[in-house]
């Protein structure tokens, strides 16, 4: 049976557009947000596209663990090309398809190769920080019939 999740970001209800969403599971509810309104926003999509920031999908990537993050920090900004065609094999090893596209897309920087598709993909394995609850759950307040100071 369909439960009616309210989903957001837990960062910023303001920021990222909440949305009530009919599903079986919390994380069905966040995986159908993340491919119908994340994956969408202007400010994600820059965020796959971004190759030269730490903080951007690909340095993410990248980065992943502590030992890659200290190896960064010390200067190590460069890493090896089979080292980041490696990760991104891993990251799109259930759409090898899009994993090649997006590994095109480093070499020549052409945003036409990344198409919704791609953006959806991501979105839905990088949830962290999204939240669903079941509507019944929240409560609601009525207005109090009198004010009194």
């Amino acid at each position: 049976m369909l439960k009616r999740y309210l989903v957001a970001h837990d960062d910023s209800i303001t920021e990222w557009e909440p949305a009530y969403v009919n599903a079986g599971s919390p994380e069905e509810a966040i995986g159908h947000y993340m491919q119908q309104i994340y994956s969408k926003d202007f400010v994600f999509r820059e965020h796959v596209q971004d190759l030269r920031s730490f903080e951007s999908f690909l340095g993410k990537l990248i980065y992943a663990t502590c030992e890659d993050k200290d190896r960064f920090m010390d200067g190590d900004r460069t890493p090896a090309p089979e080292t980041v065609c490696k990760k991104i094999r891993k990251f799109f090893a259930d759409e090898p398809e899009l994993g090649e596209r997006f590994r095109k897309y480093l070499e020549c920087e052409d945003a036409s190769l990344i198409d919704d598709a791609i953006y959806e993909f991501i979105a839905i394995r990088d949830s962290d920080g999204v939240v669903a609850i079941e509507e019944s759950s929240i409560r609601i307040l009525e207005q109090p019939t009198s004010i009194r100071g």
